[in-house]
């Protein structure tokens, strides 16, 4: 007996139902994609900030800055799990609701497994060849670039949800793609925990803004200095 469209051989009616081995085997794909999308975050953190980040701004308040940075992130990655864990909480809960109204089996589906936010920052240096400085040009250039950087984290995790196929676990009446369009919508939620990377004076983008102008002011304050030494 095939399944084609909804439909079972000839007959008219839509077919509905679940498959209990089908939802148990979304539980993977939830996973995987869960940690799929942690490598691109991390991945887009590491090409489009840091790297770009250790060519304009040399300083151990640089390293320092971004050490803490890293915590950030890395704390970023419970948030995550705890999403994407919910999500298969509710197709497990869904595949249940089939199995206790049907007398079938019903599924299980382990949690997510953690993602792992860690993010690498050790291309930021102290120093380039004892000079302590930043690029303010590069420096403002990167920072209102990071509005960009949180819109390529929403949309790699809407396209990796856009992958999860549900139509041999949830069967007829449009419950596949209600379940993928969920997911969809979970995924692209998810990039709002990014905004410290530009929502406020305490953002990423703020600080590098206040670091720029710390060393504009600093260096005023040493062309003032000397100008006013008389030499007596």
């Amino acid at each position: 007996m095939s399944l084609v469209n909804g439909n079972v051989g000839g007959g008219s009616g839509e077919v509905s139902g679940y498959n209990c081995a089908q939802v148990n085997a979304l539980r993977d794909v939830i996973n995987n994609t869960a940690q799929q999308s942690s490598q691109n975050i991390v991945e887009r953190l590491h090409n489009e900030i840091i790297v770009p980040m250790s060519t304009v701004w040399y300083a151990p308040e640089a390293v320092e800055f971004f050490n803490g940075f890293a915590n950030t992130v890395k704390a970023t990655g419970e948030a995550i799990t705890k999403a994407f864990d919910n999500y298969r909480a509710a197709v497990e809960d869904a595949g249940q609701y089939w199995a206790e109204n049907t007398h079938g089996e019903a599924p299980s589906l382990p949690a997510i497994d953690n993602v792992d936010l860690t993010l690498n920052v050790s291309d930021i240096q102290p120093d380039n060849a004892g000079n302590v400085t930043i690029d303010e040009g590069g420096a403002n250039q990167i920072a209102g670039r990071l509005a960009e950087v949180e819109d390529g984290i929403k949309s790699d995790l809407e396209n990796l949800a856009n992958n999860l196929d549900a139509e041999s676990a949830f069967i007829g009446h449009g419950q596949s793609d209600a379940l993928r369009e969920c997911f969809v919508t979970v995924s692209g939620e998810l990039h709002k925990i990014f905004k410290y990377l530009t929502d406020g004076e305490e953002s990423l983008q703020g600080q590098i803004n206040k670091a720029v102008q710390k060393y504009q002011e600093m260096s005023s304050d040493v062309s003032s200095a000397f100008n006013n030494t008389t030499g007596e």
